[in-house]
């Protein structure tokens, strides 16, 4: 099916499942509201244990299994646990647990989905916007939840029919420097959320009107992440050191101000986080990876929820915590950014005899002086044999845009091709 070029297995379907199983992970196992009302917090850690543990068990052995066959039979388990869950009291702990193994697979294996689209940042933002507008829908209309579940677990199969495509194995130092940055925000909003979420029951102004604040928040991240990933961080971090400091007492106004900022800095890290998973072809390792590190501080955080003093706990050292890791992960990047600016550069004076370059570029009529610095760069680049993907992640762009200052470099030496230049230039 295909409307104006829009694959709909390809593009809609990876948005629907993530929708799904965003409304499934809020209405249901996260404190959600309905999850509450049955059971209250004691059986979160039924869930949150195994769960985590799942996620550093998918990242394993993604490529030691068929990750595309387990994915989908975890899933479909997944669902049944879920429409099965309300109508069997006396073994729920032990759904709990089960569902916590079975649905990182899942989750890992929309995230394989998502990463097909081609827009996956966006794909993801609007996943998750689709299911907050959706759960705002089941607190309007409230089912009972001997409809809700069942309906809960049909929602979870709508990934079965999306294309599933192969991954390779590649390195994850991108990824793993922002690891313990993302468990420290984590620890704090996760357990925050928690904390709050019977509170903000109470209290609330308008039942689901929170959602509103997420949603625009990961619309948000989308377009910050387009611009530059790190803003998307700064931004949620501000936003999360914001929600922490209101939670001074439990009166009405303060939990709803701290849950619109909470809310408003999970949107925008979630997008965030999700732009750096399904970066690349080995989806399956990063997300579980990343994912892992995620929910690692909210079950981290678990002690906490039994204290008495944990309003105090989370608004002093969670805001030091989370000030001080900004300033030291931001050190971090820009030394390690400052050593591979110096090696990529050191790698261009190795690779292309820059001053043959412009000569022969000039013998032919296009001197050096007629191409931006950006034009020269990638075209050296081209030149040493490497390809658009990893010309965009040696400078840092897009692959469209790297395509877009190709076809100036075509147009100005006179050819149609990277055959035609490489013939031209090195002949």
């Amino acid at each position: 099916m295909r409307f104006k070029g829009f694959a709909f297995r390809r593009e809609g379907l990876p948005i629907l499942a993530l929708a799904a199983y965003d409304l499934w992970l809020l209405a249901f196992p996260l404190q959600g509201y309905f999850f509450l009302k049955m059971n209250g917090p004691e059986n979160f850690s039924w869930f949150i244990i195994p769960h985590t543990a799942s996620f550093f068990l998918v990242a394993w052995l993604g490529h030691r299994i068929n990750f595309r066959v387990v994915s989908l039979f975890a899933g479909t388990l997944a669902a049944i646990f879920t429409a099965v869950y309300p109508f069997l009291p006396p073994f729920q702990k032990y759904l709990l647990a089960l569902i916590g193994i079975t649905s990182a697979f899942l989750i890992v294996r929309i995230g394989c989905l998502l990463r097909r689209c081609r827009d996956p940042v966006m794909a993801s933002a609007l996943g998750l916007a689709l299911g907050n507008v959706l759960l705002g829908i089941t607190l309007w209309v409230n089912p009972p939840k001997e409809a809700l579940f069942p309906l809960l677990g049909i929602l979870l199969l709508s990934q079965v029919p999306a294309p599933f495509y192969p991954q390779r194995k590649e390195p994850l130092g991108d990824l793993l420097r922002y690891l313990p940055f993302i468990f420290a925000f984590y620890l704090l909003i996760g357990t925050f959320y928690v904390c709050l979420m019977p509170f903000y029951v109470k209290y609330y102004y308008f039942n689901g009107s929170e959602l509103l604040f997420y949603i625009g928040a990961v619309l948000s991240s989308a377009v910050l992440f387009r611009k530059k990933p790190d803003y998307s961080l700064v931004v949620g971090v501000g936003m999360g050191v914001f929600a922490v400091a209101f939670l001074h007492s439990f009166t009405r106004l303060t939990s709803n101000l701290a849950m619109y900022a909470v809310q408003a800095a999970a949107g925008l890290i979630d997008v965030f986080c999700f732009g750096l998973f399904i970066r690349g072809g080995d989806v399956v390792r990063r997300f579980g990876l990343g994912a892992g590190t995620m929910l690692a501080g909210p079950m981290v955080g678990l002690p906490v929820l039994y204290t008495e003093r944990w309003p105090m706990v989370l608004c002093t050292g969670g805001n030091i915590v989370l000030g001080l890791g900004l300033l030291l992960f931001y050190f971090v990047q820009t030394t390690v950014r400052g050593r591979e600016i110096y090696r990529r550069k050191a790698s261009l004076v190795t690779e292309i005899d820059e001053t043959r370059l412009a000569e022969t570029c000039r013998a032919l009529g296009t001197p050096r002086e007629l191409f931006s610095y950006r034009e020269w760069e990638i075209l050296k680049l081209t030149l040493s044999g490497k390809p658009i993907r990893e010309i965009a992640s040696l400078l840092n762009l897009s692959e469209s845009s790297v395509k877009t200052y190709l076809q100036r470099v075509y147009r100005k030496l006179g050819v149609s091709s990277k055959s035609d230049l490489l013939q031209k230039l090195l002949s």
